[in-house]
């Protein structure tokens, strides 16, 4: 038996190919900001060519996710490629790097610095019922019973 006559992959479809083996049962946004490229069409003749499959897998929110992923044929394809090419493969992209994000400083956590004043009603007690509570009571004591002013005669 013969095998089928090998017809070698253009660039682009070749990247493609290289990036779902290298990113099994991927979405192809995934695929396409590895190579920061759309690949919508290399993936549409990879799969009519039988090199790539399609798998639909239902994302949390219950609407399909469908995932790439490389078949037996598209393995051999690839190594024949490889083989045939006598360049070295040509790298794709990986994955893009993570945002850079300016460092925590905790800045909430400091001490209260606004103006001046702000804070004087805290020493003051609240009343509660006929009681006066004052801040930082945790109430293992008993409260204090409002003391009435001497009366003026």
């Amino acid at each position: 038996m013969t095998s089928p006559i090998f017809a070698p992959l253009a660039p682009d479809p070749l990247a493609v190919l290289r990036a779902v083996a290298r990113m099994d049962l991927s979405l192809g946004i995934a695929i396409s900001q590895s190579l920061g490229r759309p690949v919508a069409e290399d993936l549409a003749e990879l799969r009519a060519r039988g090199y790539v499959r399609e798998v639909s897998s239902p994302r949390h929110d219950g609407t399909p996710g469908h995932l790439h992923t490389i078949t037996v044929q598209g393995r051999e394809a690839l190594q024949r490629q490889d083989e045939q090419s006598p360049s070295a493969p040509v790298p794709t992209l990986g994955p893009r790097p993570p945002l850079r994000r300016e460092t925590y400083t905790g800045s909430e956590l400091r001490p209260f610095t606004g103006r001046a004043g702000s804070m004087d009603a805290l020493k003051y007690p609240s009343r509660v019922g006929s009681q006066l509570r004052y801040p930082g009571d945790d109430g293992s004591e008993p409260a204090r019973e409002d003391v009435q002013p001497p009366r003026k005669t």
